[in-house]
């Protein structure tokens, strides 16, 4: 019952014995929540996705990275998936965060995206030595930034999206 409140239903993967969780947004209410909350840190994450982050080993003195590892995705109500969660913080308390969400399920295309975040530019170009290598596009916020990447391999498909802080 607690879950159902919540706005969180948990379910098993298909073909899979991992539990993933459903939330109850599309991926453009979460972009929304996840901007409002900055500046970008571990607890308001995990809240709002409703799952934990665990230390990585890539930590280092600069920044703690935490990630949803080997955790089952999150479904979001739109037929998005998350499949993974990374979280840069830095270990200096005025330094900026960033987190990565890695997406699947329903393909959002390009012109979605440039529909919602007009004035997106071009970031950052694929060298052609993966399928997984993607195209990104920049977009500011008042917040800060977003980075939507689009992978070599469906290259019409949203495979990922950054956040960043705006700069001080």
């Amino acid at each position: 019952m607690l879950a159902l409140s919540l706005g969180v239903t948990p379910a098993c993967s298909e073909g899979s014995k991992k539990m993933h969780t459903t939330v109850q947004l599309s991926l453009w209410q979460l972009i929304d929540q996840l901007g409002a909350q900055q500046p970008i840190r571990r607890e308001p994450v995990e809240h709002l996705l409703h799952t934990t982050l665990a230390r990585t080993e890539s930590s280092n003195e600069y920044f703690t990275f935490w990630s949803n590892g080997d955790g089952a995705p999150i479904a979001l109500d739109d037929g998005t998936r998350i499949e993974r969660i990374v979280l840069r913080t830095s270990n200096e308390g005025d330094a900026r965060g960033a987190l990565t969400l890695t997406l699947s399920g329903r393909c959002i295309r390009r012109d979605d995206v440039k529909g919602r975040f007009a004035g997106m530019r071009i970031a950052g170009a694929p060298s052609g030595r993966s399928p997984n290598e993607e195209t990104t596009f920049r977009s500011e916020t008042a917040w800060g930034e977003l980075v939507f990447g689009f992978a070599e391999r469906n290259p019409d498909c949203l495979s990922s999206v950054g956040f960043g802080e705006k700069t001080k």
